[in-house]
């Protein structure tokens, strides 16, 4: 796994991948969250075709046990301005990027891992890769 870490105002940015072009069924490492103030995740298909990919989030309080985190916030344009979009995954079946966060009321986590499940017919081509900012 790549870790880049950037000066940032009153803070620390951390970008990892925890997957870099990918092509089959893969869980990360866990990967320390602890102190989070904010989490950005960008999942990103390269050269989709007839693939397509699952991105599922688990977390651990403890570092043992991981549950799956249903309340990404997608960068989805919504209807109603009230509310935010919360999902517990995302599908990628074509060449883009998708980007979304971790609420910030629930980042009291210690650790997290990205789950990405592929499915691919036919001819299949394309990667997946996911970064992960991380501001503390």
């Amino acid at each position: 796994m790549n870790v880049e870490h950037y000066a940032y105002t009153s803070g620390d940015l951390q970008v990892l991948t925890p997957h870099s072009a990918i092509t089959a069924t893969a869980t990360s490492d866990a990967f320390d969250i602890s102190g989070a103030k904010a989490i950005c995740i960008e999942y990103t298909g390269t050269t989709i075709t007839t693939r397509s990919g699952v991105l599922t989030v688990t977390v651990s309080v403890d570092g043992t046990n991981f549950r799956a985190y249903a309340m990404l916030i997608t960068n989805t344009a919504e209807a109603n301005s009230e509310s935010l979009t919360r999902v517990a995954s995302v599908t990628r079946a074509a060449t883009g990027t998708d980007i979304f966060w971790m609420t910030p009321e629930t980042l009291a986590f210690k650790e997290m891992k990205i789950v990405d499940t592929i499915t691919s017919t036919g001819t299949p081509a394309g990667s997946f890769t996911v970064k992960v900012s991380i501001f503390r």
